[in-house]
């Protein structure tokens, strides 16, 4: 009885809605994605009655240690997308080298399926591993159609299923595919440019801001806290003093770093 009403609490504290709560998690929860939601409504409501009771008792950790709960949900619970952004992101790094490779071996005269092959044979990670799961498919008797189709599903990327779907579409009604490639290849490179151009202009200012927050902040905090503690005596206990420049300035660097290679264009 108890249980539920900590985890009733959690979700009001999440979301502000009893209803919903309601209709999501009913009587039973044998869903499997409404036990997940149960285990974290209650996770987070466990997390916060501690952090009462120690706000009480030691009331100089408790912004640390709530800082550090925070940043260890976020992982949590971003973990998943996190994982399928980098495999995107993978993929988006290798895709205008495999694009131009492409073309480049069709307009020299070579056919899809060797083209196809040396792409499977080369260092472009995951897109290879996937080329070789697509000939594979053709080599037992899938059409090329179908095959590139369902490579086009398996990567899931908007520019990597136009450029699935241009091939397709020139198998089925003709057309010189070397050059309509190369003709998309050449309108990537183009667009990088003008990312990476972008890509530098902002980084100036956002270096600005990572060097203010990783250097002066920690820098300025030190010396008024010994300017301080000089003059008044110990101002915070030493246990803050620690966690504050062990862990939080060190993970708001860690942030500040994720943040900006989040930024890193891609076509």
């Amino acid at each position: 009885m108890i249980k539920e009403i900590l985890i009733k609490i959690g979700h009001i504290i999440l979301t502000g809605d009893i209803k919903l709560y309601r209709n999501n998690m009913g009587d039973d929860i044998d869903d499997e994605n409404n036990d997940k939601i149960y285990k974290n409504h209650y996770l987070i409501v466990v997390l916060l009655f501690v952090n009462i009771i120690l706000a009480v008792i030691i009331p100089y950790i408790i912004l640390p240690l709530i800082i550090i709960e925070v940043s260890v949900l976020f992982i949590k619970y971003k973990l998943p997308d996190a994982r399928k952004n980098k495999r995107k992101s993978m993929i988006l790094k290798q895709l205008p080298f495999m694009l131009r490779q492409l073309a480049t071996q069709l307009k020299a005269g070579i056919g899809l399926f060797d083209a196809m092959a040396m792409i499977a044979d080369g260092n472009y990670g995951i897109l290879s591993d996937e080329f070789k799961i697509t000939l594979k498919q053709i080599q037992y008797g899938t059409n090329y159609i179908q095959a590139l189709d369902e490579l086009s599903k398996r990567v899931d990327i908007e520019i990597f299923t136009k450029i699935i779907n241009q091939i397709t579409r020139t198998l089925k009604n003709g057309g010189n595919l070397a050059d309509i490639l190369n003709t998309m290849a050449n309108e990537n490179s183009e667009n990088m440019k003008i990312k990476y151009k972008q890509y530098s202009q902002k980084l100036n200012s956002v270096m600005l801001i990572y060097m203010f927050i990783s250097v002066l902040i920690p820098t300025i905090t030190f010396i008024m806290i010994i300017a301080a503690s000089m003059i008044m005596g110990p101002i915070i206990p030493p246990e803050l003093f620690i966690l504050l420049y062990l862990v939080f300035f060190p993970l708001i660097v860690v942030l500040m770093v994720i943040f900006i290679k989040s930024m890193e264009p891609t076509i």
